[in-house]
């Protein structure tokens, strides 16, 4: 069944905007470049991606889609053919600083469905295209005349994002016209942090009256959306490649990055398999907005926030844990007795410190929880030296792995020369030896989730506080 957009814009799987109350700071990179030897040395390759709902966004606190499906078998590739131990670090940034960020050294990699260019490949080097033959589409409302011929162009309004490769496109169109004597195409602006369902979703509903969109994006939302007609008459960039792209003269991380994707693009098995599933299959885009999973995270997304505040814990990293705990599922139980989302023990939960009753209850149980994180951070963990964020990555170590371990660990670390107050690449170091990988990933996959959080909300915000603005003007800007 199709739908219209604007039920798109009640996404709550733990990206709807957040309270004007909070505010996200911006996140702090390390800033290096290099080719892989480098981040062999680091241990880490920075992927830089751009939140765009059935590419990369979270569902039920996990990052989906089909770049975040296609990251994992690049993790996996990158260590079997490395032999060496890599992680995936996901960056989420606005469209228009993806390729600032990589030549900054911010990000290793780009992921974005970004189109290969002339003008980004002065800039970049990119992968074997992992997409080809794309043509960019008009999109306008099914009201609209069918775009045949490009003097039908003349005068027309389109609306875009000026990092787009759309908006070279368009100018193309423009100096055809001056040519032909036609005036041109007047082009606006939209905001780089708008997904394309957002554009689209203001072409539904007659604020903008045409905006572009490549094919093979166009193809999926004309199966799941009502309203909308996709000019394939008149395609303004034909025979288009999308690809990764990295640094210039990298050509050790290029090697590695080509193998991958001249394995995994569009055309291989895998490839075919995930292409197929978030392109020419709607099961994703259902679950997503089913109204029972909004309505769930909204009230999760409610409850984390509130102790979150009462305990002074950032409620990403709450979020973050509950679904490295337990998935969001308050029916888990494990086989030492733990329960529920944040899988509370009940001899922990009934201690004088926590005293929280009857866990098997949602809201309980994520008090519970929030309350056992605040003691061992107040208790175990908290010092002068160390700052807010690795306590509590020290404290999340000791939910998982038991408060004087790790305390008595983090003095082993400093007997060998390794920095007590940091957790990562160095406490951890000692924590993997005499304890093993369960704390280390643990840890990761919370610090993982938690990265990809707090950036995509910080986007998401800003985004709905604009859309919110639109529909109350509800003012045209067609022409």
């Amino acid at each position: 069944m199709r739908t219209a957009l604007p039920f798109l814009f009640m996404i709550g799987v733990l990206l709807s905007s957040v309270s004007g109350a909070f505010q996200i700071t911006p996140q702090k990179y390390e800033r290096y470049t290099g080719d892989l030897p480098v981040m062999e040395e680091k241990r880490v390759i920075r992927v830089l991606v751009a939140a765009d709902l059935g590419f990369y966004y979270l569902d039920r606190g996990q990052p989906k889609g089909l770049i975040s499906e296609m990251l994992l078998l690049f993790e996996k590739f990158v260590i079997e053919k490395t032999q060496r131990k890599f992680r995936i670090q996901i960056i989420p940034v606005n469209r228009d600083q993806l390729l600032p960020a990589l030549t900054a050294g911010i990000g290793d990699l780009v992921t974005a469905n970004l189109t290969i260019t002339p003008r980004r490949m002065k800039l970049v080097d990119f992968s074997t295209p992992i997409l080809s033959d794309i043509q960019e589409l008009f999109i306008t409302h099914s009201t609209r005349s069918p775009i045949t011929n490009i003097r039908q162009l003349s005068k027309k309004s389109v609306w875009l994002r000026a990092s787009s490769s759309y908006y070279q496109s368009i100018r193309r169109i423009n100096k055809r016209l001056e040519k032909l004597g036609k005036e041109p195409m007047f082009v606006h602006f939209l905001e780089e942090t708008l997904q394309d369902f957002e554009m689209l979703q203001m072409v539904q509903e007659g604020i903008i009256p045409m905006t572009v969109l490549d094919s093979h994006k166009a193809e999926f939302w004309d199966l799941v959306t009502d309203d909308l007609q996709i000019h394939y008459e008149y395609p303004i960039r034909k025979n288009g490649a999308i690809g990764w792209s990295f640094r210039k003269n990298s050509p050790e991380f290029e090697a590695l990055v080509d193998e991958f994707v001249e394995n995994n693009r569009r055309g291989t098995l895998n490839g075919n398999v995930l292409f197929n599933r978030y392109l020419n299959g709607k099961q994703w885009f259902q679950k997503v907005m089913s109204q029972e999973n909004i309505q769930h995270f909204k009230e999760l997304e409610d409850k984390f926030i509130r102790y979150g505040n009462m305990y002074d814990i950032d409620w990403l990293i709450i979020a973050a844990q509950a679904y490295q705990e337990s998935g969001f599922d308050q029916s888990k139980r494990s086989h030492a007795g733990a329960i529920g989302i944040m899988q509370v023990l009940p001899q922990t939960a009934s201690e004088p410190y926590i005293n929280i009753r009857n866990i098997q209850n949602i809201e309980n149980n994520i008090h519970a929880g929030v309350k056992y994180m605040d003691f061992i951070r107040e208790q175990y963990v908290t010092d002068d030296d160390t700052d807010k964020l690795n306590q509590l990555y020290f404290a999340l170590a000791s939910y998982n792995a038991g408060p004087n371990r790790i305390r008595r660990l983090r003095k082993v670390a400093e007997e060998r020369g390794y920095d007590p107050t940091k957790w990562f690449n160095n406490v951890e170091v000692i924590v993997k030896e005499e304890v093993g990988m369960e704390p280390i990933t643990y840890v990761g996959n919370i610090n993982r989730y938690f990265t990809i959080y707090k950036q995509i909300f910080s986007l998401q915000n800003a985004a709905g506080q604009r859309m919110a603005s639109q529909n109350r003007l509800r003012f045209k800007l067609s022409r």
